[in-house]
């Protein structure tokens, strides 16, 4: 299964592509008029298809629809980021959490497992790093008076190095997963249970705007922006 953005987006590559297609079979029919042996073709309208407005209507299954936000993020790069982000920042309170350590509590997720993460997530790992170092922290300081804001400080910096490390990471997107094969439709049967995304598509262009030509200069100017027509 994709997501329905990516659908939805290799639906409008394929459109774009259509119509560059197009535009270079023009310009070859172009050259092939112009160099028409006998000169009667100069004389014709060169073709040229557009396709300004498509109209389309694809049937798909709804795989998944994610609760809130999801998103998609390495787990190695996660578990290293966040170990050498807790290293530094729990160094003053002497408390160590290895990459090792955090790839087991990550393993141990069935979400976290495959790199999936949101604000719940985040949460939850935050609070299994803290249970983690609530032991040891309380070895070390074995009942001692002030012990319980110590560990307060290790939890307000974990929380802080979870959010953080996740907001650095690379993350991708986790959308509505559809499926729009064509025989996985058929499968399904009853043609109600599909969900039937009715597209309407508008052609637009950009004009090209190139560098002033140098003079003596042989080579063609160098393309300089794209604006809309």
């Amino acid at each position: 299964m994709n997501d329905l953005g990516e659908t939805l987006g290799h639906i409008l590559c394929e459109v774009t592509r259509a119509r560059m297609a197009a535009d270079l079979e023009a310009v070859r029919i172009a050259k092939s008029y112009a160099e028409d042996p006998d000169g009667l073709l100069r004389h014709f309208p060169v073709p040229r298809m557009r396709m300004p407005t498509i109209e389309m209507t694809l049937p798909v299954i709804v795989g998944q629809i994610p609760e809130g936000y999801v998103a998609s993020v390495s787990t190695s790069m996660l578990a290293a980021s966040l170990s050498e982000n807790l290293g530094e920042a729990l160094k003053a309170q002497s408390i160590h959490v290895s990459t090792a350590e955090i790839n087991k509590i990550i393993k141990a997720d069935p979400n976290l497992s495959r790199g999936l993460v949101s604000d719940s997530l985040a949460q939850k790992l935050a609070e299994e790093l803290i249970d983690h170092t609530r032991v040891r922290t309380i070895q070390a300081e074995d009942k001692k008076a002030g012990s319980s804001e110590r560990f307060k400080k290790i939890c307000a910096i974990i929380r802080a190095q979870v959010g953080r490390t996740l907001d650095a990471l690379p993350q991708r997107a986790i959308g509505i997963a559809v499926d729009a094969r064509t025989q996985q439709i058929k499968d399904l049967g009853a043609a109600g249970q599909c969900l039937n995304l009715k597209l309407s598509v508008q052609e637009d262009g950009l004009d090209m705007v190139f560098e002033d030509p140098v003079e003596g200069q042989n080579t063609p100017p160098a393309l300089k922006n794209l604006v809309p027509e």
